[in-house]
C-alpha cells in the first residue's frame, strides 16, 4: 500500500522507505525462524523460505526504484511482491496444512 501511495503521489520517499526497510527486516526475522525450524517437512520448509527471499528480492528491487526515482521499476517490483505474496500464501497453507 506504501508503494501504491508513493506512485500516487500521497505518500512521501522518506517514508515509503522506512516502510520497506521495516518489511525487509522483517523477512530477515521470518527468514530465520523459518530456517530454525526444526520440521518433518523439508519441503514445505523449503517453499516458505523460498516465497520469503522471492519477496525480500522484490523488497530490495523497490527500494532500488525508489531510490532512484524509477516509477517503471516501482511498479516491476510491486509485481514481483504480489507474485511473492501469493507464493507465500499457497507456501504457508501447504506448510500448516493438517498431515494424515
Amino acid at each position: 500500500m506504501s508503494l501504491e501511495a508513493w506512485m500516487a503521489g500521497a505518500a512521501p520517499s522518506a517514508y515509503t522507505a522506512g516502510t520497506l526497510r521495516s518489511i525487509s527486516r522483517t523477512l530477515a526475522d521470518a527468514d530465520a525462524q523459518i530456517r530454525s525450524a526444526g520440521t518433518a517437512e523439508p519441503a514445505e520448509q523449503a517453499a516458505l523460505t523460498a516465497a520469503v527471499k522471492d519477496l525480500s528480492v522484490a523488497v530490495a528491487r523497490a527500494q532500488a526504484g525508489l531510490q532512484a526515482g524509477n516509477r517503471t521499476e516501482v511498479q516491476n517490483a510491486q509485481q514481483d511482491l504480489r507474485l511473492a505474496s501469493r507464493s507465500l500464501s499457497t507456501a504457508y497453507a501447504r506448510y500448516f496444512a493438517p498431515k494424515s
